[in-house]
């Protein structure tokens, strides 16, 4: 029941009493009890009095409720796409003070929780906002229902919640660090059930961030779950819980070096070649971005992508790179040289971008580039965000000719389901599978389903991370179609590529 019925029932009840009140002093003054005994006739004072002051008190309260209420429908409204009471950050801090100091006086564990169902960059697509309103909509009825209940994890006593400016926030008291996590899977895993029941067509991927709350104060609190939010949304990463030393960020100075160093084409790209076991020669290569700092030297994407997403340059560096490749292939091509398909990563954002396969096409068609030579690579979370639309853009790639691997296999939500669903070319076997396969049975236990999944399904089988000639062996025993890995070779400048491919070891003086 929300406070505003218990409201109304209080003060019809109160009504009623005081109501009730009057007449029986009204009636035993006319059949001349109170006559003589002034201990009565004050006692029925006071009670009158009192009754009428409690319902004035309530009756006001529900006045005030309702103003409160209809400021937040119109609120919602505007924010949510309907009119609905769901609270606004105001409302929950003005509920969260009281209970956030008795539970700080006991001790109990705090943690907030803030999240959204999109990446808030998307979200500001103004054809999209109807459609993400009415999901927004969708979700804070969601979370409502998830938390009125009275018992057990999501018993209603043990949590507050908000919507502000495209982001959810709740309050969880009572609860341990595992159950946070737990709440978090719970949430994530309804907004995608709500995804496939109202068959969304926009990019949903929820963020989430944590903070402790238990000592500091709430604004501040709150500011440290939305920092944490952004930070999962800019790394790509289902949740982050906040620490202090993200606060120890990159400067100005920082950033601007990166968007210069990009202006400047400082960024190379470079080439893995991937070995094929059956075919005992070198089918395809994935493209790697490296900066060659004139300060840091050669830098890696774990030393620099942190801040070019920092910078707001991801969707740059994701076409620097793509066009690079062209231009790579193009001039490969024309000097005669041997060519064989090359993979590309793309992120989030530009895999749901309105305009990434019309980029896509016009790009390879520009240059007179077969689509066969280029391969997509994303990650399993990027299929997953939003099934419907993944299934449309990677079949208009592959049916326009470009095949689409699915990286990092095994260590998102891998199961039969996902990969049926979506038609993937291949998939790549993550390199943290890889390591094990020489001392642990359990390893390659584990990579032998893997393959036994992905054959079974029709898609090449890819490990990456290969190292030794002890892996290789097994992972042909396992029945692995390619190998990706510094075994074969190290990613290479594109001039060192081309000549590899001319003239290596492992393919029998094989020549094109």
């Amino acid at each position: 029941m929300t406070l505003q019925k218990k409201l109304l029932l209080t003060s019809i009840f109160l009504g009623v009493l005081y109501t009730a009140s009057v007449a029986v002093a009204v009636v035993l003054i006319l059949l001349g009890v109170t006559d003589g005994m002034h201990w009565l006739q004050i006692l029925m004072i006071l009670v009158i009095t009192f009754v009428a002051g409690l319902f004035i008190h309530f009756f006001s309260r529900l006045h005030s409720q309702n103003t409160i209420v209809d400021s937040l429908r119109h609120e919602n409204l505007y924010s949510l796409g309907k009119k609905t009471s769901f609270y606004n950050l105001y409302a929950f801090e003005q509920r969260a003070i009281g209970k956030r100091a008795r539970a700080q006086v006991k001790g109990i564990p705090q943690y907030i929780i803030a999240f959204t169902a999109a990446p808030v960059a998307y979200t500001r697509m103004g054809e999209r906002s109807q459609e993400l309103s009415s999901l927004n909509y969708e979700i804070a009825n969601m979370v409502a229902e998830l938390f009125y209940a009275r018992k057990g994890l999501y018993d209603r006593r043990n949590y507050l919640f908000c919507f502000d400016k495209g982001v959810f926030i709740v309050y969880a008291f009572n609860r341990e660090e595992s159950q946070i996590v737990e709440i978090i899977n719970e949430i994530r895993t309804r907004i995608y059930a709500l995804l496939e029941q109202k068959h969304y067509h926009i990019y949903v991927q929820p963020f989430f961030g944590v903070t402790n709350a238990i000592e500091g104060t709430l604004s501040r609190k709150i500011e440290e779950a939305l920092f944490a939010r952004t930070r999962s949304e800019r790394n790509f990463e289902p949740f982050t819980a906040f620490d202090k030393s993200m606060l120890s960020d990159y400067s100005v100075d920082e950033i601007q070096e990166v968007s210069e160093a990009l202006q400047k084409g400082e960024f190379k790209v470079f080439y893995q070649p991937k070995f094929s076991l059956g075919k005992r020669e070198f089918v395809s290569s994935e493209a790697l971005v490296r900066w060659e700092s004139p300060v840091y030297g050669l830098q890696f994407p774990a030393r620099f992508m942190d801040r070019v997403a920092k910078a707001g340059l991801t969707h740059e560096l994701d076409l620097y790179v793509f066009e690079r490749v062209l231009d790579d292939l193009s001039d490969t091509i024309k000097r005669g040289r041997r060519v064989i398909p090359v993979s590309i990563n793309f992120s989030l954002y530009e895999f749901y971008s309105t305009d990434f396969l019309s980029t896509i096409e016009s790009a390879i068609t520009s240059r007179g580039i077969d689509p066969h030579l280029i391969e997509v690579e994303i990650v399993e979370t990027t299929s997953q965000a939003n099934p419907f639309l993944s299934v449309s853009v990677i079949k208009k790639l592959r049916d326009f000719g470009v095949r689409v691997l699915m990286d990092d296999f095994g260590i998102g939500y891998s199961n039969i389901g996902n990969l049926r669903k979506i038609p993937f070319d291949a998939i790549k076997i993550d390199k943290s599978y890889v390591d094990g396969v020489v001392e642990s049975e359990q390893a390659r236990t584990i990579v032998h389903s893997m393959c036994q999944l992905g054959r079974g399904l029709g898609m090449e089988v890819i490990a990456e991370g290969v190292d030794s000639k002890e892996q290789v062996e097994i992972l042909k025993k396992l029945h692995v179609d390619t190998i990706q890995g510094f075994y074969y070779s190290k990613a290479l400048p594109k001039e060192d590529y081309d000549k590899f491919l001319l003239n290596n070891p492992f393919e029998g003086g094989k020549r094109r």
